[in-house]
Order: C-alpha cells, then sequence, then structure tokens
C-alpha cells in the first residue's frame, strides 16, 4: 500500500503544479499620489487589490516600471498647430526622462487614429515625425474616442512591459463613437490613458448634457478617471509633457490571479492603500483601471 499511497501523493502534487502553472494572471498598474505629488518607495503590503469587491492575494509585485511601452497621440485639429510646433522644438529633451528600452508611438487623429512612426526606441524619429506634421495644416473633425480605440488596438493585450497612451488634445472632440467602446478596448489592452490638454480655458462640465445636436460630446478625462491615468491642463507642453511621462514610469505592478470563474467576464477591478500603506499615507489617492476582461 506505501508504493500506491505515495503515488497517490505525487499524481495530486503533479495536479496542483499544473493548476499553479495554468493560473491567469491578473496585472494591474496603480499611481499613487498625495499633495499633488507622486509616491514613491511604497511594497505589496501597502495595498490591496479587489475584484468585485473581493480582496485578491498579490502574486507580484514590481515597484518601479520596467521598460514601457507608449502612444504618443496627437490631436491633429487645427487649435493643436501650436502645440505640435512647440512639441517639435522642445519634445526630444522632455523625452529624455525615458528608459532607453522604452517604446515609443507615434499617431495622430481627427476622425481616426494615424500611425505616423511605429514603436521604437528611437526618439528622434518620433520628434522627426511630429516636425513633419507640424509643418502642414492641421484640422478636420475629431473623434477623440475612436482614436483612443485604434492605440488601444495599435498596442494590443498581452504585452509584457504596461501599455501607455499619452494623448495630447484640447477636449474639444464631438462623435458618435461611446465611451463604453473605447473602454472595452483599453481595459481589454491593459492600457492606461493620460492626457495632456491644451487648453486655456474651462473644460466641459460635467453637468453639461453629452449631446448637442445629436452628437455626443467626448471628455478625456472620464477615459483618463477609469483606466488610472492622469489629465493635466497646460498651454506649456515641455514641462508638462516630461512630468507626465515621469509619472507614467512610476506606476507600481501588481499581479494577482483570476478567480476561477471569471473567464470570459468583464470583471470590476480596484487597487487601493491597505491600512498599512493608508497609515504611510492618509491623504494619497490611487490610480488604476477600474474593469478588466477576465481570460
Amino acid at each position: 500500500m506505501k508504493p500506491l499511497f505515495a503515488l497517490v501523493l505525487l499524481s495530486s502534487a503533479l495536479l496542483a503544479q499544473t493548476f499553479r502553472s495554468t493560473t491567469t494572471l491578473v496585472r494591474a498598474e496603480a499611481l499613487v499620489e498625495e499633495n499633488g505629488h507622486v509616491v514613491t518607495g511604497l511594497q505589496s503590503e501597502d495595498f490591496t487589490v479587489l475584484d468585485e469587491g473581493h480582496p485578491q492575494a498579490i502574486a507580484n509585485f514590481a515597484s518601479e516600471s520596467g521598460s514601457i511601452r507608449l502612444v504618443l497621440l496627437l490631436d491633429a485639429s487645427g487649435s493643436m498647430q501650436p502645440a505640435a510646433r512647440q512639441l517639435t522644438q522642445t519634445g526630444l529633451a522632455a523625452m529624455s526622462v525615458l528608459h532607453p528600452d522604452d517604446a515609443v508611438a507615434l499617431m495622430t487623429f481627427d476622425k481616426k487614429a494615424t500611425l505616423r512612426v511605429p514603436l521604437t526606441a528611437d526618439r528622434n524619429a518620433v520628434i522627426a515625425g511630429v516636425a513633419k506634421i507640424s509643418g502642414k495644416p492641421l484640422g478636420g473633425g475629431t473623434d477623440m474616442y475612436r482614436s483612443l480605440s485604434d492605440a488601444a488596438k495599435y498596442l494590443g493585450a498581452g504585452a509584457t512591459a504596461p501599455n501607455v497612451v499619452l494623448i495630447l488634445t484640447d477636449n474639444a472632440a464631438r462623435a458618435d463613437t461611446t465611451e463604453a467602446s473605447v473602454l472595452h478596448d483599453l481595459w481589454a489592452a491593459s492600457v492606461s490613458v493620460d492626457a495632456m490638454v491644451v487648453s486655456s480655458g474651462p473644460l466641459w462640465d460635467e453637468k453639461i448634457s453629452q449631446s448637442l445636436s445629436g452628437t455626443k460630446l467626448q471628455d478625456v478625462r472620464r477615459i483618463a478617471n477609469q483606466t488610472g491615468g492622469v489629465v493635466q491642463q497646460t498651454a506649456e507642453v515641455e514641462g508638462a509633457l516630461r512630468a507626465m511621462l515621469e509619472r507614467s514610469r512610476t506606476r507600481y505592478t501588481l499581479f494577482f490571479r483570476q478567480p476561477e470563474a471569471a473567464a470570459g467576464t468583464m470583471r470590476h477591478l480596484k487597487v487601493v492603500l491597505s491600512d498599512a500603506g493608508r497609515a504611510k499615507h492618509p491623504g494619497a489617492v490611487v490610480r488604476s483601471r477600474t474593469a478588466y476582461y477576465a481570460q
């Protein structure tokens, strides 16, 4: 009986090992800010991950980004031409905060996104692409949500490095693409949307009706809030771009095991500070995506 007992134990161990190796890990990025400053130095025990409101054990943790995959998405409406010129003149200096193995792509958008420079580590190629755009008249309709979807699909799901879209826009977009459709694509590709709103005027008030002559107003702030991104309104591109890129590189990465019954469903996700983390930073705000699609 002893050999048989040993065989049963071995079989159980192999099954457990197989289960662990095939368990899907879900990745969540979290940006922590307090009083306008990014919080660094936190550890895994400082966070709690909630899947459908239920705490999940953190299986893996990284306190800073390794390489990132970044799409620089530039609004091609006419009002953005001065910002494009600023980006040409100062963008290379601002991008010096990126690491050598970070990959950056350039896309512009009006009614849809157009890839100008594919993902590359060559910063000069990206700035040359911006310069080529800024020398031509910009204009046309603006569908910001569809363009964010295009950028998410370009980055794709399953990448080992975090996906980030940094959009430069005046946030004056009206189109029929829905907020729900763009969030689906961004959540599916695990994309964080950061936004530089290049405008000196007031942004759309949340209380304003979401339709105007049958065309819906689009607001990048709502998208950023639900993907763990940051929005900064600025008229000065270089300093804002540098700060936004630094934020993109200081997100925490947390992995947890997808619940067994979750496959094929959309799951609500929330990353918060644990009691230990809140004791260290009582006024901190945690930004992370609010949903994911289980595999």
